[in-house]
């Protein structure tokens, strides 16, 4: 893993974290309570975006070698969120945020402390 790669999985891992910070100083708890607070859905959008950002910027070496990773899932959950925030689906936010980030968290931390 090359340096920059290094540099942006460690900034993907703040943004998530940044996600729960939101997510915990709305007290947002539950689907209602998240979908209720404009600016915590607004919030966590953008970091969910620049996570998509982030993650298209790693280096195509680093996509092949760690290919069990659906890396376009981001890709598209960036083009719906910045492009047609109207249409955005707050309950596959709210999914994405509960069920996927903590595997992607998981599987980017494991990257860091045994880079292959």
């Amino acid at each position: 893993m090359n340096n920059r790669d290094e540099i942006l999985l460690k900034s993907i891992l703040d943004t998530i974290d940044e996600i729960g910070d939101y997510l915990d100083r709305f007290n947002a708890t539950s689907f209602d309570s998240f979908i209720s607070e404009d600016i915590l859905k607004r919030a966590v959008t953008m970091c969910l975006i620049s996570i998509s950002e982030m993650v298209d910027a790693l280096s195509n070496d680093f996509k092949k070698t760690y290919s069990q990773i659906n890396f376009k899932r981001f890709k598209t959950l960036r083009n719906i969120a910045a492009h047609k925030y109207g249409a955005v689906n707050f309950e596959i936010v709210w999914e994405i945020i509960n069920k996927n980030l903590p595997v992607y968290k998981r599987d980017f931390e494991k990257i860091l402390k045994h880079p292959q």
